[in-house]
């Protein structure tokens, strides 16, 4: 639960995505579930295969996303920063972390378990719905983020008819 509740943490919520789209009682509901935590620069949020059960809205600082490569190496996909979120996955579907996520600026987050999100579907259906909707659109546009990127580097990877005539004359 966040210790103090004032106007600017209430106004914050509402700007993140997540969690937009809650007002009055909902976004009460929301005050009591919510788990504020402090994270230095280094520390490890969650790690790439472990067992998920918690999104995290980052309130204050940057936390990296990395994910292992075949061989093994830690590739960085992504910086987030205030009102950005993570481990939404964990949230609808039971599997391991799909990345490990480090502080990189010092950081505030607010973290909403499975069990949180349980409970609000039990004591308050349209925060729960919103909630999930919310989730829902977030990993439609990273989905639609990551098919971009895809089609970029496989595009990079295909021969122009330029370097195909080319390779041709020689």
């Amino acid at each position: 639960m966040i210790a103090k509740r004032d106007a600017a943490i209430a106004t914050f919520l509402r700007s993140v995505p997540v969690f937009q789209d809650l007002k009055g009682q909902s976004l009460e509901s929301l005050f009591n579930l919510l788990e504020e935590r402090r994270w230095e620069v280094g520390e490890l949020i969650c790690n790439e295969g472990e067992l998920g059960r918690t999104l995290y809205v980052i309130r204050e600082g940057e936390v990296e996303v990395l994910r292992k490569s075949s061989s093994g190496a830690q590739q960085p996909i992504v910086r987030l920063g205030p009102g950005e979120c993570f481990g939404e996955m964990t949230l609808v579907e039971l599997q391991p972390r799909s990345a490990t996520c480090v502080v990189r600026k010092k950081a505030v987050t607010y973290s909403l378990t499975n069990l949180d999100l349980w409970n609000l579907y039990k004591g308050d259906n349209f925060a729960y719905v919103i909630v999930l909707q919310n989730i829902t659109r977030m990993l439609s546009r990273r989905l639609r983020k990551a098919d971009s990127r895809i089609v970029e580097f496989l595009e990079l990877m295909q021969p122009t008819p330029a370097k195909k005539r080319a390779s041709k004359k020689r």
